[in-house]
């Protein structure tokens, strides 16, 4: 290959890497499309500076960008310069959003907030994202929201608490009658045309994972549920208490076919979980019943 072969191919390799970064942000971070998370991230990427207690890989990624949007809702990132150097793009931009949700937290408060910071990306041969750097970005907000505590010193430890404290429980639903049958087909439901929204859910209330696994105990069926969260009875009662139309349609969905309310025997549950093997929601959805 001639120099100037050489020269053009490095060029338009960064030309893409600065089209995805562009990505992130116009479609996931502003728009909320998080169906971009699996074309445009490595399915091992590293985010250096997530928010506190996000799991590894796309799940943080997804983890990090919901709670976001969660706290601020009209948040909008702009991206003021950007530079490409081999496989890495280096972005400044500003972040900008009202304080209209609950976040880290700290309940809303209207506050209208604007910051800036530094981002540094690495992609790999294929294009996707493999790891990011913020710098500035996390310690800036969260200085700006009064939550020094969170900020990059204190993050690992924050990490390491948050996933010491994820602990599960769990409800025996007995099924009656064609019940069995209903519940395959709202599981259909919502691992098809729904699972956008129940995904969406499932990050609002603060559950982790999500299973229900249909099985025979006595000659009776019966659906296991178990959640994995910090809290989950508060993530529970956080989806008992919700206004949100798909978290109400489910409630009732699950209600017309079980004849009583999962979640309300989770919320009132006192006792964690042992000994269960979790499933992500996406597969225990596409395999469970």
């Amino acid at each position: 290959m001639s120099i100037q072969e050489t020269v053009r191919t490095a060029q338009s390799v960064e030309e893409r890497n600065k089209k995805t970064i562009r990505r992130v942000f116009d479609a996931f971070v502003n728009q909320g499309d998080f169906s971009v998370v699996d074309e445009i991230y490595s399915p091992d990427m590293v985010d250096h500076q997530p928010l506190p207690g996000a799991p590894e890989g796309l799940e943080g990624v997804r983890y990090t960008i919901a709670g976001l949007r969660e706290g601020f809702p009209d948040l909008h990132v702009t991206i003021e310069d950007m530079s490409a150097h081999g496989d890495h793009v280096v972005i400044h931009n500003t972040w900008r959003g009202t304080h209209l949700g609950d976040f880290l937290g700290a309940a809303p408060t209207g506050q209208v907030i604007e910051f800036t910071g530094v981002v540094v990306w690495r992609l790999l041969d294929n294009g996707l994202i493999a790891e990011r750097w913020g710098i500035g970005v996390e310690s800036n907000m969260l200085a700006v929201l009064g939550l020094r505590r969170l900020a990059p010193a204190a993050r690992t430890a924050a990490r390491a608490a948050a996933r010491r404290a994820v602990t599960g429980a769990c409800a025996l639903l007995p099924l009656t009658g064609g019940a069995a049958e209903g519940w395959r087909r709202l599981q259909a439901e919502l691992a098809g045309p729904r699972l956008h929204a129940y995904e969406a859910s499932r990050r609002r209330a603060g559950i982790l994972q999500e299973s229900f696994d249909l099985r025979p105990l006595d000659g009776q069926d019966v659906l296991v549920h178990q959640i994995e969260a910090r809290d989950p009875q508060a993530a529970a009662r956080r989806l008992l208490t919700s206004a949100d139309p798909f978290d109400q349609w489910l409630r009732e969905q699950a209600t017309d076919v079980l004849g009583t309310d999962p979640w309300t025997r989770l919320a009132e549950s006192a006792t964690a979980g042992t000994g269960h093997t979790w499933a992500s929601v996406t597969s225990e959805l596409a395999t469970a019943g």
